[in-house]
């Protein structure tokens, strides 16, 4: 009997085909793994090939053998190259089964109407559903006796069979099975990354996620297995691993694996990063992963403190709870002490939220010392999350735009076929207009705060004088619109017509930097790269907004100069200042959450950047991207002469 031929899909969220680096295709590659160990998926298909690459569609189209079964991974970055893959297919080979899941596939019948290419929808975890339907396939049984799938029968109708949620984890490793040693071997030019699964599930349900809907239980996989993945990883020379976990470092055995993780880096240099997604309610686990990690450089960006918000109202209606301010302020002193980088996100559209408690939640960030990074994201209507149900979204007022996807740090960034997030734009509490100032308020304050233009600035007036760090800057926004003609306003501006563009359901604008070429930056890069390019213009600029707080002549002056010198700048490698006050151990105290008096004390500053760079590029790739400026962007290296 001949097989009939079987390809999986699992396009990379950015790899072209003449890509330089790109993850291995772990979802697909778990689900043909666990397929393949049934005896009748064995001797009725032949495996082909991954599909991991965005390469032409037709040219892949093309080079399938006769499929019979196409299996497609679908995520908001890969499903328009999805369909339009799918419907090619298809169109060649009309018999051929198409198959879509993952986290893009709504649990209903919408896709099949919208698609009549697609065959088979899966919902939910996949290995026990894909094995079931090669079989039932194989064997031309009725698909109505496979758990967790919506189907199209001959008739025409639409059948949704029963949901049956996955219990163990006792799946093969597709590392370990050797599915991915083909692709590794015949791409030497490209360096991979890899996606290591320790456990699966999530004990919280937070609105806006879609484990929330799943309701699936925590599972641990062996920790034998984990031991021996790693140093698959590190034989393949693995760059970068992305770990899949919802809470690293709920369960003490990670504390293990991280020494697992270090271990191997030490000892051959594999994987040379990764990057976790920790724990919300396991600190102490956390922090110890964090500094174990820190000394050997492993993780970049260091802890997360999520609050996503800081709103009562808001954190009641997303079913999401918090540890106190009071908690996360000491906390955030440990991380500081150890030199341990910590950042924080929140989400812009969440039900509940208005303008004013959106950039309070800003403002109670720095109270608590988060001075550096902190992300805000866009809130995505995920069609399997709790938010995005139908009953939700009445009740909130929701309202969404379809967006594009851009690549940041990217000179192509686009997709060659378009893909596109869903977000809120507009809810009962939160006009649009009003979430067009919250998004532009974030971009500014990154780059005026989390990049540091007005930092010290910030610290003093609300150390010294109680002015909230809200307050100081929904003012400056204030400023902007006042004097329009400034080239700071002009940068503002700039952003505020992209997320107003945005917010109306309009094209996703390219922001770019004259030095840096095509490259694409996000919106608060973009208004530092511009604010560094014409540095002493933007600080005569901000003056006279900064002189409306009535500061006195002395303190003001070496506010402004300590301010300005501190900015790490390319082709700057050292500044030498001098000073009436103390500025500098004022200002770095504030970071440990030990607040003094400013001292008046004369001496000189020397300041200098022991990471040089000399051109914008490099400047813009390592600072600005690599570095996410936030914990790069003063000088490292200051001292008294």
């Amino acid at each position: 009997m001949k097989k009939k031929n079987v390809y999986f899909v699992q396009v990379d969220v950015s790899a072209s085909s003449e890509a330089q680096n790109a993850y291995l295709p772990y979802t697909a590659g778990i689900l043909v793994a666990s397929a393949f160990q049934s005896d009748v998926v064995k001797s009725h298909f032949a495996f082909k090939e991954f599909i991991f690459l965005r390469e032409n569609i037709e040219e892949v189209a093309e080079r399938m053998e006769n499929p019979s079964f196409v299996g497609f991974s679908s995520y908001c970055w890969s499903t328009e190259y999805n369909k339009c893959l799918a419907e090619a297919v298809k169109k060649k080979y009309p018999e051929c089964l198409i198959v879509f899941g993952g986290h893009d596939v709504p649990d209903s019948f919408d896709l099949l109407e919208e698609c009549p290419f697609i065959d088979v929808l899966c919902h939910g975890e996949g290995e026990d559903t894909i094995r079931e339907l090669l079989e039932t396939y194989a064997l031309g049984r009725d698909f109505a006796r496979v758990n967790n799938v919506s189907f199209r029968t001959e008739a025409g109708n639409f059948i949704r069979t029963a949901t049956v949620l996955q219990t163990t984890l006792d799946y093969p490793s597709p590392y370990l099975g050797g599915w991915f040693d083909n692709i590794v071997a015949s791409h030497p030019e490209i360096t991979f990354n890899a996606i290591l699964e320790t456990s699966r599930g999530c004990p919280n349900q937070c609105a806006y996620c879609d484990w929330g809907l799943l309701k699936a239980k925590t599972r641990l996989f062996p920790f034998d297995r984990i031991k021996a993945e790693i140093r698959w990883m590190c034989e393949h020379k693995i760059a970068f691993v992305w770990g899949a976990d919802a809470n690293f470092g709920l369960f003490d055995r990670d504390l293990e694996i991280a020494d697992e993780l270090v271990k191997a880096k030490k000892e051959t240099g594999y994987p040379e990063r990764m990057r976790m997604n920790y724990a919300k309610n396991k600190f102490e686990n956390v922090f110890a992963i964090v500094k174990k990690f820190k000394e050997c450089e492993f993780d970049r960006v260091g802890a997360t403190l999520s609050f996503q918000s800081l709103s009562p109202v808001v954190l009641k209606n997303i079913g999401r709870t918090n540890s106190s301010l009071d908690f996360y302020k000491n906390l955030l002193e440990a991380y500081n002490k150890e030199g341990m980088k910590t950042y924080s996100e929140l989400i812009l559209g969440l039900p509940g939220e208005t303008y004013e408690s959106f950039i309070q939640g800003i403002g109670k960030l720095f109270e608590i010392g988060q001075h550096f990074v902190f992300e805000v994201y866009n809130c995505m209507l995920l069609p399997n999350a709790v938010m995005g149900q139908k009953d939700f979204v009445e009740k909130h007022g929701i309202k969404t735009v379809r967006v594009e996807i851009l690549r940041p740090h990217f000179n192509n960034a686009s997709f060659d076929v378009a893909e596109y997030n869903r977000i809120i734009v507009e809810t009962n509490t939160m006009s649009r207009d009003m979430w067009v100032r919250a998004s532009v308020f974030s971009h500014i304050v990154k780059a005026l705060h989390g990049n540091g233009f007005l930092r010290v600035f910030a610290l003093y007036l609300f150390h010294e004088y109680g002015i909230p760090f809200e307050t100081f800057y929904d003012k400056i926004i204030d400023y902007f619109e006042d004097n329009p003609n400034l080239f700071v306003s002009g940068i503002y501006f700039d952003i505020k017509e992209k997320v107003e563009k945005l917010s109306r359901g309009g094209n996703n604008e390219r922001m770019m930097f004259s030095y840096t070429g095509e490259v694409l930056w996000e919106e608060h890069e973009y208004a530092v790269l511009n604010f560094l390019a014409q540095f002493d213009r933007v600080y005569e600029e901000f003056i006279p907004y900064l002189r409306n707080y009535k500061i006195s002549e002395a303190v003001f002056d070496d506010l402004l100069e300590y301010q300005k010198a501190v900015i790490r700048r390319p082709c700057e490698s050292v500044k030498e200042i001098s000073l009436n006050y103390d500025v500098h151990s004022y200002v770095t105290d504030i970071y440990v959450n030990k607040w003094h008096p400013l001292v008046r004390r004369e001496h000189t500053l020397v300041l200098r950047d022991s990471k040089l760079h000399n051109n914008w590029p490099d400047f813009a790739k390592y600072v600005i991207w690599y570095e996410r400026i936030g914990w790069a962007s003063y000088k490292d290296d200051i001292s008294e002469k």
